[in-house]
C-alpha cells in the first residue's frame, strides 16, 4: 500500500510539472501570448470585415513598414498571409485573427509587380463582400490581392458565379474578362498620368534609346526596344517596376523605331482633354507605334470604353491633332 501511495504521488508530481511547464510557456516570465498562434484569439466577426482587416494592415506595417512591398496577399476568415519583397529576398508574413504575426525568409526574389503596404484600404473589404453577396446571395470564402495588378480576386463559398475581381479600392466588382466599370486611367498611380509615364520612359532608357512599340494600360506597360539588332521585350507594373524581360530576334515587321527622347509623357493627358475622350477616366489603353493609321509617322491610338463613339482616337507623338476613323 505504501509503495502504491508513493507511485500516485510521483504521478501527480509529474502531471503538475507538465502543467506548470505549459503555463510557464504560455504565461510565464517570457509572456508569449502576444506571439503568433499563442492562445485563443478574440475577434468579433472575421478578417474580411473592414473593422478587423485593420489588424492585418497594422501587422504588415509592424513587420514590413508602410513602404513594404507586397507581392500578394490572401485573406480568409481567421487568418491572412502575405508574400513580400524585402532587401532582394522574398518573405512570408502570417497573421492570425488577433493580428499577431510571424515573418520568415522564403528565398530570392524575382522581378514581379508589388505595391506598398500604405496602399491597403480596409474599407475596400466591406465594399467587396457587400457587392459579391448582392450578386450571388452567398458569402465570400477568400480574398486575394496581387501587387502586379493591384486588383482583388474574390472567391465565393458557393453559388454562381464562383469568383469575381474588384479594383484596389473595392469598387468595380466584375467577372474576369469583363470591362472595368470604373477604369483606372485617372487614378493617382495610373501609368497614363504624365508623372508616372515618365518613370516608365526613364526605365526604358536603361535598356535602349530606340522604341519599337509601347502599349500602355493604367496598371501596366508592354514595351519593345531595339538594342544591338535585337528586340528587348519589357513588362512594367505600377511605379515602373520591371516585371519581365525577354530578348528575341527582330521580326519582319519591326523595321522602324522611335527615338526615346521624342516621346512626350504628357501626350495622353493632352488627348484626354478632348471633349471626345472626356478625361483619363475614360482611357482604357493606348498604343504607340512608329507608323500611324493615317500617316507614315509615329502615332498614338487611345482606346475608349465599349459603346463609345468613336471607339478610339489617334494623335501625333505629342498628343496633338486628334482624329479617328471616319471623321469628316
Amino acid at each position: 500500500m505504501r509503495a502504491l501511495t508513493v507511485f500516485f504521488a510521483l504521478l501527480a508530481t509529474l502531471a503538475g510539472a507538465y502543467a506548470g511547464f505549459y503555463v510557464m510557456r504560455e504565461l510565464g516570465p517570457d509572456d508569449l501570448t502576444g506571439q503568433y498562434g499563442r492562445g485563443a484569439a478574440t475577434i468579433d466577426g472575421n478578417l474580411m470585415q473592414s473593422k478587423n482587416f485593420v489588424r492585418v494592415v497594422e501587422a504588415l506595417e509592424r513587420e514590413l513598414g508602410p513602404d513594404g512591398r507586397i507581392q500578394n496577399l490572401n485573406v480568409e476568415l481567421l487568418q491572412a498571409d502575405v508574400t513580400a519583397v524585402e532587401g532582394g529576398r522574398l518573405v512570408r508574413v502570417e497573421i492570425d485573427a488577433a493580428g499577431r504575426s510571424q515573418k520568415r525568409d522564403v528565398g530570392d526574389s524575382t522581378p514581379s509587380g508589388t505595391m506598398p503596404v500604405s496602399k491597403l484600404d480596409p474599407k475596400a473589404l466591406d465594399r467587396i463582400t457587400k457587392a459579391a453577396r448582392k450578386e450571388t446571395g452567398e458569402p465570400v470564402e477568400k480574398l486575394s490581392l496581387y501587387g502586379s495588378s493591384r486588383q482583388w480576386n474574390v472567391d465565393m463559398l458557393r453559388g454562381e458565379p464562383d469568383s469575381f475581381i474588384a479594383n484596389l479600392n473595392g469598387k468595380g466588382l466584375r467577372l474576369s474578362g469583363e470591362e472595368n466599370p470604373e477604369p483606372g486611367g485617372a487614378e493617382p498611380d495610373s501609368l497614363m498620368r504624365a508623372k508616372n509615364f515618365q518613370k516608365v520612359l526613364d526605365a526604358i532608357g536603361k535598356e535602349g534609346n530606340r522604341v519599337l512599340d509601347i502599349t500602355l494600360w493604367p496598371e501596366r506597360a508592354s514595351v519593345v526596344v531595339e538594342k544591338d539588332g535585337r528586340a528587348v521585350n519589357l513588362q512594367f507594373g505600377f511605379d515602373a517596376e520591371l516585371t519581365n524581360r525577354d530578348v528575341a530576334a527582330l521580326n519582319g515587321a519591326q523595321t522602324e523605331s522611335i527615338p526615346l527622347k521624342s516621346i512626350d509623357p504628357k501626350a495622353l493627358e493632352r488627348m484626354a482633354k478632348s471633349k471626345y475622350v472626356k478625361g483619363l477616366k475614360n482611357a482604357m489603353y493606348a498604343i504607340l507605334r512608329p507608323a500611324g493609321v493615317f500617316e507614315d509617322a509615329p502615332q498614338w491610338l487611345l482606346y475608349l470604353p465599349e459603346g463609345n463613339d468613336p471607339t478610339y482616337v489617334t494623335a501625333s507623338i505629342k498628343g496633338r491633332g486628334l482624329s479617328w476613323p471616319g471623321r469628316g
